[in-house]
Formats: structure tokens, sequence, C-alpha cells
């Protein structure tokens, strides 16, 4: 992977001004959405926050409600633990029980073959029946699954044998489920959709052109199961002075709620493990973007006789221009893109975005991902440092990872992309073998990252499990997929670092050059993983961690709490037998 050559041109006006203020590229010049200006961008850390500002947008909404995403509980609480379903919250709006009736559209990723394994569409059971993928079960509340949990925690069950609900302790949750996809208003559409065979075809084929045949089972895996991964919300769409979006990272699930805190025991989490994840809300010309986004989703998602009739002329004639004024009555906005990998459409903007921002990288780049797995992306910022030291410019720089330990799959692509970065001994069981053979990138990978400062951590939680004495300490999933650079840039949205995010499944982000922005997304998130205020030095932050991650390892070993949730990465686990993402 190579950095994005940019070669504009422009012509400067000195006839009232005899200086001018220039800026490194931050926007994808190829991506099918461009950069628009005056977006109010709000960063929504963690379920608590998100959810409440989803929830309050739907009970506001007085025209339209859309919702795209990876998965959908019906049964879910936005505002838990007491508050109103996501299902009867849709129902009341599309029945116009409270007001006027609203166009509520859901679009759900839906592959029969792989939703076997992933219960991500809770209770819609075997073609929108309501229960088990086989089929609607037996009798209107039977949970049809077991009712363990993994780590002493709940979740959901898998999906052939789980009628659509948690595995524990909500057996009413399981009847709505169950019932609430068979009797939906006129006003509430609800679709899902996935790759035909020629999207699968044309993925094979685009794989083999990027990476030839050196990995054919993960090629196969990769369109055989690519998902519709994009995660957003758009209400109020035909009125501007309404309109609102979300660009997600949350799925519209249960187990994706929790607080800044991440409690060890939580009663609102309602038994789920700790969650740490991200989004924002959105007002401004963007959201003539996610407009388009959605309007071509659902309709390749519908019957051909229903495309042009579901979206009215008023809806379909507003401009992005038509958003500027509404945005600025909520605050000062600021220029951000919306890019998108759509393998169907060969847009890979979000990659471009990771791209564009390591080249212009020179103090930091923070990456709190679900995933670390893209290893041209490690392999891109030794470029970028060889590069710069090449023309003179030696100063450090620094690397801040958080994510999590791999269970499974991936754990060969986590190793690869930790090994390019001289992280390989965090994976000691690929790492030996890896040492047992001839480096030939060794000398090259030392200069690289002579000067280079890499952390990486994932997090834990910590508490004493009901009815024993000693401390335990439990990860919190990092489901997150934010990326900083320099205080300046940010991007966020559905996408992980991995081959499935930046080439094959459909997802989107927000791409936003905003130093405010990147700096309270910074403070805010570095403030929870450390228990701390952040420092103003780069250097001393790294410093910082870096004593924090070592007092917590002393007192895991003593069974003591530990001072915040930072932790050091560490697999020791055996290596897997397959390669697949």
């Amino acid at each position: 992977m190579e950095l994005i050559e940019t070669t504009d041109t422009f012509t400067l006006s000195l006839t009232n001004k005899r200086d001018v203020v220039s800026t490194l590229p931050w926007f994808v010049p190829q991506a099918k959405y461009p950069p628009r200006p005056a977006n109010v961008v709000v960063p929504l850390i963690n379920g608590e926050m998100a959810f409440a500002a989803v929830y309050d947008a739907i009970d506001k909404a007085r025209h339209s409600v859309e919702i795209i995403s990876w998965g959908f509980d019906p049964s879910m609480r936005l505002k838990p633990p007491h508050g109103e379903r996501l299902g009867d919250l849709l129902r009341r709006k599309a029945t116009g029980q409270d007001g006027p009736a609203v166009q509520v559209r859901v679009l759900i990723w839906k592959n029969a073959l792989a939703n076997l394994g992933e219960n991500n569409i809770i209770g819609d059971g075997l073609m929108g029946s309501g229960g088990t993928a086989l089929g609607s079960g037996v009798g209107p509340t039977s949970a049809g699954g077991g009712s363990g949990g993994q780590a002493g925690f709940n979740d959901y069950g898998g999906k052939l044998d789980n009628s659509a609900g948690v595995q524990r302790d909500d057996d009413e949750a399981r009847a709505y489920n169950r019932n609430w996809y068979t009797d939906l208003p006129p006003g509430l559409e609800f679709r899902t959709r996935d790759y035909n065979l020629a999207d699968r075809t044309s993925i094979t084929a685009q794989q083999i052109a990027r990476r030839g045949l050196a990995g054919p089972a993960q090629t196969i895996a990769l369109a055989a199961f690519a998902s519709h991964h994009q995660k957003v919300i758009l209400v109020d769409y035909e009125s501007p002075e309404d309109a609102i979006g979300f660009v997600m990272g949350h799925n519209l699930l249960r187990n994706y709620w929790d607080t800044d805190a991440h409690e060890y025991h939580s009663e609102a989490r309602l038994g789920f493990a700790p969650w740490q994840d991200l989004s924002c809300q959105v007002r401004g010309p963007v959201l003539y973007d996610l407009n388009e986004n959605l309007m071509t989703a659902w309709d390749k998602a519908g019957s051909w006789w229903s495309r042009s009739a579901d979206w009215p002329t008023k809806r379909k004639a507003l401009t992005s221009d038509d958003f500027l004024a509404p945005a600025r009555e909520h605050g000062q906005g600021v220029m951000a893109q919306i890019c998108r990998t759509q393998s169907q459409e060969n847009d890979r903007s979000i990659l471009d975005a990771y791209r564009l921002a390591i080249g212009n990288g020179r103090v930091y780049l923070y990456f709190e991902n679900q995933y670390f797995r893209y290893k041209e992306m490690a392999d891109l910022i030794r470029q970028v440092r060889r590069k710069l030291k090449g023309g003179g410019w030696k100063r450090d720089f620094y690397v801040f990872v958080v994510t999590n330990v791999p269970d499974g799959h991936g754990r060969t692509n986590t190793y690869e992309m930790l090994a390019a970065l001289g992280q390989g001994q965090r994976m000691p069981e690929y790492h030996r073998e890896t040492e047992r053979k001839p480096d030939p990138d060794a000398e090259l990978r030392k200069d690289d990252l002579e000067g280079l400062n890499i952390h990486v951590a994932t997090l834990k939680s910590w508490g004493t499990p009901h009815g024993q004495s000693e401390i335990d300490y439990k990860d919190i999933y990092v489901h997150s997929k934010l990326f900083l650079a320099d205080d300046v840039f940010f991007t966020l949205g559905s996408a992980n670092i991995n081959v499935r995010s930046m080439e094959t499944d459909s997802e989107l982000n927000i791409a936003c050059p905003s130093p405010s922005l990147t700096r309270q997304w910074r403070e805010h998130l570095w403030r929870i993983h450390t228990g701390g205020e952040p420092r103003e030095s780069i250097e001393d932050e790294f410093e910082r961690w870096g004593k924090i991650i070592e007092d917590n390892a002393e007192y895991m070993s003593r069974g003591q709490p530990l001072i915040a949730p930072l932790i050091d990465f560490h697999d020791p686990g055996e290596k897997a037998w397959s390669a697949m993402d």
C-alpha cells in the first residue's frame, strides 16, 4: 500500500492580501461523496450517551426515522433498565400514538448461513417468522436456548436454537421479539439485505486482483460472508430544520450499552460484559450524503415495484445546501466527508482516508479499534517514517493502540501487523516460530522504527464476583472504530482495521480535520482509560501510559485492584490453524 500522492494546483489572488494559510490534504479526492462545510458533530462516547441521544431524536421525530445497522434487537431499551423498548418506540412513532405518524424504515444485514453463528437480528426467525433460525419453535414464549452465558456474563444465544432473547433472565423479551416482526404497522417497514451472486463474484475477483491466490480460503470467506456493516440513523431528513443523523459504531443490541465507568457489576447492563464503543451525532450538509447512501441501499434491498414510490418528490429535491443554515443554529461547523467501503461500487475511501492521515502524521497516531490486523497499514506507517527521516525529519513519533486480544479468527493477521511494527513479542507462540526463520525485513524494520514509540494496550475491569472475596479481572470489550492523528484529524464509524472492513464489507465513516473535536475525543477517552487528566505533551503522556501499564501488571500479579483500565496487550495463546480474518 502506497502513500496517496497529491498534485492539486490552485491560484492565489494577492490583490487584497499578501499571505495565505495552507494545510495538508485530509480529504479523499476520489471518494463518492465530497467534503462538505458547516457540519456540527457531537462525539457520543459509550452506549449510555449514544443510545440516549438516539432515543431522544427518534422520540421527537415528526416526519421520518431511518435505520441502517448490522444488528437489531427490538426488545432493547435505549435507556435501561426500565425505559421504553426500541420496538415499542418505533411502533409508537409509526402509528402516530402521540403526534403525527412518522414513516419508519429499518434495514439490517441478514445472511442465513452466517446468522446461524451470529445472532444479529434477534428473534426474526426463519424468513421473518419469529423465533429461531429453524422457525418459530415451540410455543409463543419458548426460549429454545440455554441459560448459560460466557465468563459469568449474559449473552445473546446462538441463532440456531435460541428463539429471540438473551440467554438468561428475560423470558418476556423472548416472547416480545418473536412477535415483533410478524405484525408491523403500515408505517413501519423492516427490510434485510445481503450480497447477491454477482456481488460475491465481484468481491472474489477484486480480492484476487489485489492479493493474488496466496490466501484462497480467506478470499472465498470474504466473498461468501461479506456483511453489510454500516450503522447509520437519519431522523426527519425531509425537514432540514429538524434533520439529525448518527454515524455509529454501536449496533442496536443490548450488550452495546455501557457507561464510561465500565463497572464490573452493573444492573443497568442487564448482566452483559463491559463494553467500550463510540458513535457521533451530525447535523449539516453531510446528511445529504447519508441520505443518498440510505436511499440507494433501501431501494436495492426492496422489490422492483417499490423502489421509486418510496421516496417523496420533496425529499429527493433537497440539496446539501439546504442543511447549511439549520446546522449553524446548533454550533460551530466543521468540514467533514462521508467515506465508505462499498465493494459493489469499488469505493474504498475509508482506506484512502487512513492512508492520507497516516501520511500526514507528524506527532502521534491513535487507534482505538475492535481489531488491529491490517498489515498494510503498519507497512505504511513505516514507509512514512522512512521518507520523513530521509528528508531530515528525525523527531520522535508516537503510536497509541487500544484494541482486543483476539479470541479466535484473525490472530495470524494480528500478529503480522504487530510484528511489522516490532511488537511481535506480544504474541509469543507466533513470535517464537518466526524467530527460528530468516528475517529479511529485520534491518529495514529496525531502521524504520528508530524513534517510533508504540504502546499497544487493551482494557480490563476489576471487581469481586458475588460470593467471593478475591479480586477478579474481566475484559472490557473494545468495539470502537476511531482513529486520531496529531490532534488535527479523526475518522469514526463502522470500519474495523482488517481486510473485511477496508476492502469487502460495506462500511461508513465520517472523516473530519478538526483540532477541537480531535482533542475532545482524545482527552475524554484517555481520561477513561488512564483514570486521570491527559498531559499536554504527547511525550509525557506516552511515559504516563507506560507507568500505568507497568503498575497494573504488578497489581494484577498480586490480585489487587487496578489504578485504571489500561493494561498491556499480551496474547499467550497457541497459534491458530487458520489465518482467516
